[in-house]
């Protein structure tokens, strides 16, 4: 209820400098608020690593076996990357977009 009371006057105030000075003068401050609660949120979850977007339980990173050879590969670029260590269940994230798991049993 309180935001709706501080809500209304902002709304009102902000079409009256609309009307008198320009829309700029409204929607550039908006879209510099969007902007930097979009970058503050990308530069959080780079800080945290992604962490709490895991599939299942984390025990904690487990090596590979050693019959076991694990890849993930970019489907936009091609690049590979080897899985050493197997940290979560979720798959590595490369050029925007998660990467596929493509897992090999040696004999």
């Amino acid at each position: 209820m309180t935001r709706l009371l501080i809500l209304v006057p902002l709304a009102i105030a902000a079409v009256v400098v609309g009307q008198q000075f320009g829309w700029k003068w409204i929607f550039a401050p908006l879209l510099a608020w969007a902007m930097i609660r979009w970058s503050f949120a990308t530069f959080r979850s780079m800080v945290h690593g992604g962490q709490g977007l895991a599939d299942g339980p984390e025990d904690g990173p487990t090596l590979v076996g050693p019959d076991e050879r694990t890849l993930y590969w970019c489907e936009e670029c091609g690049t590979e990357v080897l899985l050493l260590v197997r940290g979560s269940g979720t798959p590595l994230r490369h050029c925007g977009t998660r990467m596929h798991e493509r897992t090999e049993i040696l004999n």
